[in-house]
């Protein structure tokens, strides 16, 4: 029973349950002062001839005057939005006033039950059992109230009809007087079932909340960079397009920025102190900038900035410079401090239209010009970068759509021995001579069949031919031949050529690769992999542009390299420039001591040919020696160096 009761009372404790059951009511209760008005003026209707006219009719008035009063309430103060606590304060005054107006009509009807004959008393039953019923089924919401006005009606029409001495009305009596518990269960039962929906609503309106925030921070995760905080590359072309379409006359001047020697730090330090790098580099460009503009991160190392449209050119080009500065300041780590160098790349557009891609593509060619010219610092997109960039595509469209494997050809650069002037083998340089734009450079096509993905076919076409080379080729001497960044960390070309080489017939160890920095860089425990399966096979490896890249000792050491090839660049100015000088023997010192062969590429004169085999470089190349020959000039030219070979060592004793 007490648990009975409790379920009854309102919960104070539930501010969601109190706002839903004053919701319910303020549609239910109407409904029932219908009813008590419609019936109450019936029965009074039928006994204005039989009863007193208070009794009969101004009672009854007054009472329907209430209802209506309360319903008129219900109906304007019932649809407004209400509080818990105001919602509870109402409940508690209708379930008073569910009591007292039961009580009135209950004793209205007992009052009017001994006028009239037994149809009109039977009417008087009728009125109590469907004020009853209605008050449960109206206010089933608020089961107090439904409690009080089923015991009250019910109990009336007990207590006036247990007594009547009539049989028929006494057995009515006795059943309503059953009725009155299992009407009561049924009230506690619907209540119940309504708390579990409006709690079921609850969860679900929870559940539904917690999915629309999940939403919005996996919207916020889509647009913004998890490591830095910064905006990501989509929100960035976002931006850009956002901004293009808002006044595409006038495009936003980008620029795009990246981290020189990032990578090492990762490689030495650790992810984690390349994420403190990355993570400072954020928070430093963004104080730079400004809230004007927009920082992205664009992936790995390279960051994206869209400048402040305010900005003059010679201003961006100062913020430029500020970028790059402040990337040059040290950076505290766990283990010390690092340093690392920014190159910029911008593009300031002239009036017209551009797309997102467009602006970012200038962008990143200026920046791959500083970066070529192995200096950090900015670079604004110019005409000059145009043209190159119309050139580009220009060949990457032939690439596609040409069938060039018949206009490819090989030159051989003569590899000769410094102490005795032998010629010990050719680099196989790739040459394109184009039936519509000539002769291309490999600085041009060479990237461009890397972009479009026909590098693998082009490697192949032209190592076909050093294989039909190297059949002629005096057997003493060996080919060296460049992979590309896409075909060392590629299986598929690896194989391939592996199988070309079984198929010819070529000895393995004629055969040199070379490979650059960049393509350890790339993806390092693939090109570990395939330079294994190529040394396997009798192939010599040479790391090409040594001094240029970020390969570490423990790299060379790791991969076993036959020969480091020391960039021209620091050959060709190692008799004008002290840096060059120490940087080429301390590359020749580290070869001598790792057992390996040193190459000196770019060899111009006599003067730097002989600096290099004082330092104990043991081979060179250059155009103090040939330049790039056809096959048959170069043998010639091998030839007469071993020819003149022997009156040179007659010489040297």
């Amino acid at each position: 029973m007490k648990n009975f009761l409790a379920s009854l009372r309102l919960q104070k404790d539930n501010p969601t349950l109190l706002t839903a059951q004053f919701r319910a009511l303020s549609s239910q209760i109407p409904i029932l002062y219908i009813l008590l008005v419609i019936n109450a003026l019936a029965v009074a209707i039928t006994h204005l001839e039989s009863a007193p006219l208070w009794l009969s009719l101004y009672i009854p008035i007054a009472l329907s005057i209430v209802c209506v009063f309360r319903l008129c309430w219900w109906e304007i103060k019932g649809k407004e939005n209400v509080t818990p606590e105001r919602a509870l304060r109402l409940m508690k005054l209708t379930i008073s006033g569910a009591a007292v107006l039961a009580i009135a009509f209950g004793s209205w009807a007992i009052a009017l039950y001994q006028y009239g004959d037994a149809s009109q008393q039977g009417q008087i039953a009728y009125f109590l059992v469907v004020t009853g019923i209605s008050c449960i089924f109206c206010l089933m919401h608020l089961p107090m109230a439904a409690a009080l006005t089923t015991v009250i009606t019910f109990l009336a029409m007990v207590a006036t009809f247990m007594f009547s001495g009539n049989p028929v009305f006494v057995a009515t009596a006795v059943s309503g007087l059953f009725l009155v518990l299992p009407f009561l269960r049924v009230i506690n039962s619907y209540f119940q079932n309504f708390v579990g929906l409006v709690q079921l609503t609850e969860e679900l309106k929870q559940k539904r909340a917690e999915a629309e925030e999940l939403n919005l921070v996996n919207s916020r995760n889509a647009l913004h960079d998890q490591l830095t905080g910064l905006a990501n590359r989509r929100s960035f072309f976002q931006s850009l397009e956002e901004r293009l379409q808002k006044n595409p006359s006038a495009p936003p001047v980008l620029g795009i920025l990246d981290l020189d020697g990032f990578k090492p730090v990762n490689d030495v330090f650790g992810h984690a102190a390349g994420d403190l790098v990355l993570k400072e580099t954020a928070r430093r460009f963004t104080a730079l900038v400004g809230e004007a503009g927009i920082v992205s991160r664009l992936g790995g190392d390279e960051f994206g900035i869209i400048f402040p449209c305010s900005m003059t050119r010679q201003a961006i080009a100062d913020l430029g410079q500020a970028l790059c500065a402040a990337v040059r300041d040290p950076y505290e780590i766990p283990d010390g401090s690092v340093r690392v160098f920014g190159s910029c790349g911008i593009v300031y557009p002239e009036v017209g239209r551009y797309s997102a891609e467009d602006l970012y593509e200038k962008a990143d060619f200026a920046l791959y010009q500083v970066k070529s010219k192995r200096s950090s610092g900015v670079e604004f997109f110019s005409s000059e970068h145009e043209k190159i960039l119309t050139q580009r595509h220009l060949i990457e469209l032939e690439l596609q759509a040409n069938d060039f494997a018949g206009e490819l050809k090989l030159e051989y650069q003569p590899i000769v021995e410094l102490k005795s002037g032998r010629v010990v083998g050719y680099e196989a340089l790739a040459r394109w001579d184009s039936a519509r734009f000539g002769r291309i450079s490999p600085d041009a096509f060479i990237p461009a069949a890397e972009r479009t993905a026909v590098i693998g076919r082009m490697t192949r076409i032209l190592f076909a031919k050093a294989l039909e080379a190297l059949a002629i080729i005096p057997r003493h001497l060996k080919l060296s031949f460049n992979l590309s960044a896409r075909d060392i960390c590629d299986h598929e070309t690896s194989t391939a050529l592996l199988g070309m080489i079984t198929r010819s017939g070529i000895d393995p160890r004629r055969i040199e690769f070379e490979i650059t920095e960049t393509a350890l860089l790339s993806d390092f425990d693939t090109a570990d992999q395939v330079i294994s399966m190529l040394r396997a096979a009798g192939i010599s490896i040479a790391l090409d542009d040594f001094g240029t890249g970020y390969s570490s000792l423990s790299h060379i050491h790791r991969l076993g390299f036959d020969k480091l090839k020391i960039d021209k660049a620091f050959v060709m100015n190692l008799d004008r420039d002290a840096r060059c000088l120490n940087i080429t023997r301390s590359v020749a010192n580290l070869c001598q001591n790792l057992g390996i062969a040193s190459v000196a590429e770019g060899v111009e004169s006599e003067a730097i040919a002989e600096g290099l085999k004082a330092m104990g470089v043991r081979l060179a190349q250059g155009y103090h020696f040939s330049r790039p020959l056809p096959l048959e000039l170069a043998i010639d030219y091998a030839a007469r160096c071993e020819a003149a070979a022997p009156a040179r060592d007659s010489l040297s004793a």
